[in-house]
């Protein structure tokens, strides 16, 4: 037995494994992948996850994390360009997991890695390496589901994909975005551009599944069609892909998680609790959010009613204002007619940057 249970090694599993052996509790974690790896992200960590990193004694600055301080937003010909309220930084979750887990070793926490949680049964856990009992387990596997697990209730329909690729871009495409991330808008879908570490590049894009088909199903159809935009296809045109196939996913869940009936002492955390939509750059910092809120509850004796509830108060604002502009964007006449307004108006694209902000953590 052990106090704390942590199933998954990301952004939520890891912060909340670390608090929790800072509080003295016994604390074991799981992670699925054996080294690094990478995962669909926009890589955008704004101004709350640099505090939640900070606070965690990580300095993601002193990681190569790359300043961003301007916005563009691009739909069709036109381009609007803001200054952030914050400065952001673009940084590889490649990079930024394996420090996570690195710091959950030295902080006491047993991490165990390469092992893969095949069913649940209440507080007892089945894995690859055998059987695991916890008081309390946190639920932190993304959007990874397992056997038995009654938290993992339907979200309902799941119309998107998602695909990612590291790049080096030309100089003069490099050039283009540095300390900028780019906000590419089309019928379907959109995609985000930014810088990350080591002069690389983080090309991450959400696309509905039936726009998908129409463009042939493939991950070369999607390039072909991204490189026919304006203020896309120039930088994309010669850049050099850093991964050997982009990362993929199909079932992206997002907004609010429904809360099924559970026992007491599972906590769902990051994508397990909610999603936001991409385009806000938030989902790295309510990721880390979840795992800073459980941490809180676990340690001073609440309950999960607790935790949904305190949940709920620091994040679901955020996801509900981040949905409506996602659902915005997805209607074509909604979004000529948005950006148009952006384009009169460009200080409005601060406000909106700075309304789909998370609390700050106290």
């Amino acid at each position: 037995m052990t106090d704390a249970l942590v199933l998954g090694g990301g952004l939520a599993g890891s912060a909340s494994a670390i608090l929790l052996a800072r509080a003295g509790k016994s604390v074991t974690l799981i992670e699925r992948e054996s080294g690094p790896h990478h995962k669909i992200c926009g890589e955008f960590l704004s101004i709350e996850g640099r505090d939640h990193l900070e606070a965690l004694g990580i300095d993601p600055v002193a990681l190569g994390g790359t300043p961003i301080d301007m916005v563009e937003l691009c739909s069709g010909a036109r381009l609007v360009r803001s200054r952030l309220p914050f400065t952001a930084l673009g940084i590889s979750r490649f990079r930024l997991d394996e420090v996570l887990l690195e710091s959950a070793d030295r902080s006491g926490v047993d991490v165990r890695r390469g092992i893969r949680v095949t069913s649940m049964d209440g507080h007892r856990v089945s894995t690859s390496a055998g059987g695991h009992e916890a008081g309390t387990v946190l639920l932190a596997t993304g959007k990874h589901r397992i056997r038995g697990d009654r938290t993992d209730a339907d979200g309902g329909a799941d119309p998107f994909a998602g695909f990612k690729m590291h790049f080096r871009l030309p100089p003069s495409a490099h050039r283009a975005i540095a300390g900028t991330i780019r906000l590419i808008l089309f019928d379907g879908g959109y995609a985000g551009l930014q810088p990350v570490e080591d002069g690389t590049a983080n090309l991450c894009l959400v696309i509905r599944k039936d726009r998908l088909g129409e463009l042939g199903g493939s991950w070369d159809a999607v390039m072909a069609m991204l490189r026919t935009l304006p203020h896309c296809g120039d930088l994309l045109r010669d850049a050099e892909p850093l991964m050997e196939r982009p990362a993929t996913i199909a079932n992206l869940a997002y907004g609010i998680a429904p809360r099924p009936a559970m026992a007491e002492g599972l906590y769902p955390l990051g994508d397990r609790a909610c999603m936001t939509a991409s385009l806000t750059g938030d989902g790295m910092a309510l990721a880390l959010r979840s795992g800073f809120v459980a941490a809180s509850c676990v340690a001073q004796g609440e309950t999960v009613r607790d935790y949904h509830r305190r949940h709920a108060r620091e994040v679901h604002g955020q996801v509900r204002r981040a949905m409506a502009l996602q659902h915005i964007q997805e209607t074509r006449l909604l979004r000529q007619a948005g950006i148009g307004l952006l384009a009169a108006f460009p200080g409005l694209l601060h406000y909106l940057a700075q309304a789909t902000r998370l609390r700050r953590w106290s």
